[in-house]
């Protein structure tokens, strides 16, 4: 059986990946760059479900208390505000990629979406938040009766 990857530009980009790696890893590039290359905004998945909307922020380290959700007009605005992790003088930090403790990101949502009827949860580090379609405007329907 053939085990070779597939390789459609001619070179092994798993091995360039892995040089890259070990470059930024086994290197002093952080002397030159210094360390914090902080990711200060979450990441954040939306999905899109027939009877709702869900959207996944990654937020690890935070408190559910630590979090403001707030609908103004047909935006809205997930915030958080906590305390940064902090070191004492002589730990060396020689990579930080997330430093989620304060934050703001803004979503639009379409008059298809109930603003009133949002719920959110917080739970292993992910801030679930959920919005509900509106509900078609139930019409009296009137039965007609055939003689």
């Amino acid at each position: 059986m053939n085990n070779q990857k597939f390789s459609p530009f001619g070179i092994d980009l798993d091995n360039i990946a892995q040089s890259i790696d070990d470059f930024i890893n086994n290197t002093k590039i952080n002397d030159i760059f210094g360390s914090d290359c902080t990711a200060k905004s979450p990441a954040v998945n939306v999905i899109e479900f027939e009877d709702h909307l869900e959207l996944e922020v990654a937020a690890p380290g935070l408190d559910k208390s630590d979090f403001n959700l707030s609908v103004e007009g047909d935006m809205l605005t997930i915030e958080a505000t906590g305390e940064a992790k902090t070191y004492s003088d002589n730990v060396k930090i020689k990579r930080k990629e997330f430093n989620y403790s304060t934050f703001k990101r803004t979503f639009r949502l379409t008059d298809s979406f109930d603003a009133q009827r949002i719920s959110a949860k917080y739970k292993k580090g992910i801030l679930l938040v959920t919005v509900p379609r509106k509900k078609d405007e139930q019409k009296d329907t009137i039965n007609i009766e055939v003689f």
